[in-house]
């Protein structure tokens, strides 16, 4: 604990005296000098040179310690089915190099994990200008499923082909230590660490993907993984949300787009969908002129782009769009009473364009319908980067853990500023 407090209290880079981390710490100035010498042993903190202008002043200069953030390293390995990213960060969480590979479509994650994943995690430590032995630990983030205490893939029906043995083989073909952890888990630690909800105690994170929604769930401070890891999968979301067939807000724009150019043109009738708001209106629309009439050329950017330029058909669309992600985020805010709700996993221009309906849905569904109060929304604020800074905040937090105890892992800094903690009572 005591080793722990100092080493918070030093994360700014400054160096410190042992009165200032006294004074953070309300250690005594034996325990502080004594915890900074075991530190200095563990390759964490150096100590430094202090002032000249107080050295040459008569008496013992006082000594003055810091971090060493290039003591150790992690590596963030984000995989997907389509794309592999990594990012090395120092010890204090600062990104020394990144990388992001498009990769063949393999549902199994087998290629990912065994050839992708070891590949560019070497590639980006090289990119860093590291060497192997200097990285401490790896945190993986996977599409499914983690069991909050083995971190192995959990065994949820849906997840058992595509995450079966994923860590095992990382284990197999990385060198360091690895952690694995649920990608929407990771996007809202990073958000919570850097991002949209920092410093706050309860935040979620509505991960809306390809495959769904799922959600991270920060409670009290800590991020809750549930008894068998799939807290926050919200798989049966979709038996109320409507969001269709695997592809997320954009396939669903597509789809409704399609129907909507189908019916304004005359042709096919569309697809019966109880949850689709097809009506045509006069004259051909925006839409139907991007589609050139074509109900299968429709794609969600053009469906955005009849919506800018004031197409009702496209403008009923994003309306629907919002109306299907405002349910599962009543869902969360009138069970968890979050703070805030991060929206993660649309593409920035996508997320502008919806955000204020989603707003005024949720508004409506809270407080009108439910009588609860509608929790504060934002896009997320690292966008497509929650997940693998998430990955470094998550592997920090294994290091610090096994230096500091298991009881310290989990929580870390969410201020620029240096953390107290009340720790020596001697």
């Amino acid at each position: 604990m005591n080793a722990a407090a100092v080493y918070d209290a030093m994360r700014d880079g400054e160096s410190s005296t042992a009165t200032d981390l006294m004074t953070l710490t309300r250690l005594s100035r034996p325990t502080v000098h004594t915890t900074c010498d075991w530190l200095i042993a563990q390759g964490l903190v150096v100590e430094v040179s202090g002032d000249p202008a107080q050295e040459a002043q008569p008496g013992r200069p006082a000594r003055r310690y810091r971090t060493d953030p290039r003591a150790g390293f992690v590596v963030s390995l984000e995989i997907r089915e389509r794309r592999v990213t990594a990012a090395v960060a120092d010890l204090t969480g600062r990104v020394c190099g990144e990388l992001s590979h498009e990769v063949d479509t393999d549902t199994s994650l087998r290629s990912q994990v065994t050839r992708h994943g070891p590949a560019i995690a070497h590639e980006v430590i090289a990119l860093a200008g590291l060497v192997p032995e200097a990285v401490w630990q790896v945190c993986v983030s996977i599409p499914a499923p983690v069991q909050s205490h083995a971190y192995d893939t959990a065994t949820a029906a849906e997840y058992r082909e595509g995450s079966r043995d994923v860590i095992t083989e990382l284990e197999h073909t990385l060198p360091w230590p690895v952690v694995a952890e649920n990608d929407a888990n990771l996007a809202m630690i990073g958000e919570h660490w850097q991002g949209a909800a920092r410093g706050l105690q309860n935040a979620v994170l509505l991960d809306v993907c390809e495959n769904g929604f799922g959600a991270g769930l920060i409670v009290n401070g800590r991020l809750v993984r549930g008894s068998n890891g799939v807290a926050g999968e919200m798989t049966a979301v979709n038996l109320l949300a409507g969001m269709g067939p695997p592809g997320g807000v954009m396939r669903k724009a597509a789809q409704l787009g399609a129907e909507a150019v189908r019916e304004a043109v005359g042709g096919a009738t569309a697809t019966a969908d109880a949850s689709a708001d097809t009506s045509a209106v006069p004259g051909p629309g925006r839409l139907v002129e991007l589609a050139a009439g074509e109900a299968e050329q429709v794609t969600a950017d053009m469906v955005f782009a009849a919506y800018d330029a004031g197409d009702p058909v496209a403008r009923r669309i994003v309306d629907r769009l919002g109306s299907i992600v405002a349910r599962p985020v009543a869902m969360l805010a009138t069970i968890l009473d979050p703070e805030l709700v991060v929206i993660c996993g649309l593409p920035a221009a996508t997320a502008a364009r919806l955000m204020p309906v989603l707003d005024e849905r949720t508004l409506d569904l809270c407080e009108r319908q439910l009588g609860a109060p509608a929790p504060r929304l934002s896009p997320a604020a690292l966008g497509g980067r929650a997940t693998v800074l998430g990955g470094v905040r998550r592997a920090l937090d294994e290091v610090e853990g096994r230096l500091f105890g298991a009881s310290h892992s989990d929580r870390w800094s969410t201020s620029a500023a240096p953390s107290a903690r009340t720790a020596d009572t001697r």
